[in-house]
């Protein structure tokens, strides 16, 4: 099979996951109070009349007074409308820091999270591979010893232990590094605009990159500085992870007939390693690349709300605190995680096919 139809077979297998998706948070959306639903529609600094306005246009929103297939069609329609619900604070002001759309919440957000998650990605690419291939290289020895115990280490060691301990011991020495503070002012910037009374650069809303798109290489420099912990954070179990897989791919690759062969014609040991051993290690590890990424948005929660950075962990942590549940904001924030852990699962799909041909399934 070509490669172009096992892409287009992967994106018709989109279709009933999204669906199932959809249809979940349905129907965790059907099981709550009419009422209740009513009221996260509901912005309680209005006047009465206004309020009971806003109810109204809810239940017509929601298609309350319908049945539950066309409710969920109604759902559905919302959804790619754009329409995933508000957000509002509660009558005594409490609740997200956050008031609007819940789905230009999620954009404006994110963004922040994508730049941690990308230099986690990168970061522990760039370590693992290197040192997977060494340690795999010589199973038994001291240095996979050392590389068994930082691996189980990576996994055991919770993330939000190991950002309060890097945060305790590197604040000290280094206090440009803890996010929220020695930030300069950037306000003058014409890229740098207010959003919701949060200052959000343009156009990705990633202040590294924004940074140098537009030429401030100071500014990226200090942006990239107060990234430099929660990456750390971050990337350790991600990284532990992939070194894990990578060195068991290597010790697997190792046994093959095809690497004896090579062995036994005089091959140096640093090629064999290159191009036989490592290029087949690999794929072991692109398979779980997905799996290991939802642990990279999970751990985003925990290192967003230690090092104060305004991301879409921290939005989401936003909705159930404050003593007032935006319903909408969970909703949303579960919804739009689950579309990206999906995409991200096709993408390794498809580099898993490009990598192996023989992958057609």
């Amino acid at each position: 099979m070509e490669l172009k139809y096992y892409i287009i077979r992967r994106l018709l297998v989109l279709i009933p996951t999204l669906l199932g998706l959809l249809l979940l948070t349905f129907i965790l959306l059907d099981a709550l109070p009419k009422s209740f639903l009513i009221e996260q529609f509901v912005n309680h600094k209005l006047p009465i009349p206004a309020q009971n306005l806003e109810k109204q246009q809810a239940i017509t929103t929601l298609g309350l007074n319908l049945s539950p297939p066309e409710q969920f069609l109604i759902y559905v329609n919302n959804l790619i409308h754009g329409n995933w619900g508000f957000m509002y604070p509660n009558s005594e002001g409490y609740g997200s820091y956050y008031s609007g759309p819940v789905l230009a919440g999620i954009m404006e957000y994110f963004p922040v999270t994508l730049e941690i998650a990308i230099f986690a990605v990168i970061f522990s690419i760039v370590i693992a591979i290197p040192l997977g291939t060494y340690i795999g290289s010589k199973p038994n020895s001291v240095s996979d010893q050392v590389g068994r115990v930082f691996s189980l280490s990576g996994y055991a060691m919770p993330t939000f232990f190991l950002a309060l301990v890097l945060q305790i011991a590197i604040n000290p020495y280094f206090p440009s590094f803890i996010s929220g503070q020695g930030y300069p002012s950037y306000t003058h910037l014409s890229w740098i605009k207010s959003i919701s009374g949060t200052e959000v650069s343009t156009p990705t809303h990633m202040l590294v990159f924004d940074s140098l798109l537009h030429g401030d290489f100071s500014l990226a420099a200090v942006a990239f500085g107060h990234l430099v912990l929660p990456v750390l954070a971050l990337s350790y179990g991600f990284l532990a992870g992939l070194l894990r897989f990578i060195r068991a791919g290597m010790v697997d690759a190792s046994n093959q007939e095809y690497v004896k062969t090579a062995r036994a014609k005089g091959v140096p040991e640093k090629q064999v390693l290159r191009k036989h051993v490592r290029k087949n290690a690999l794929l072991p590890s692109i398979t779980v690349f997905g799996l290991v990424f939802s642990g990279l948005l999970g751990g985003a929660v925990v290192i967003e709300e230690v090092y104060d950075l305004n991301g879409l962990g921290r939005f989401g942590l936003s909705t159930v605190s404050g003593g007032y549940i935006q319903f909408f904001g969970i909703l949303g924030t579960t919804l739009f995680f689950g579309i990206v852990l999906v995409m991200a699962n096709l993408i390794v799909d498809v580099l898993y096919a490009l990598m192996d041909p023989r992958i057609r399934y």
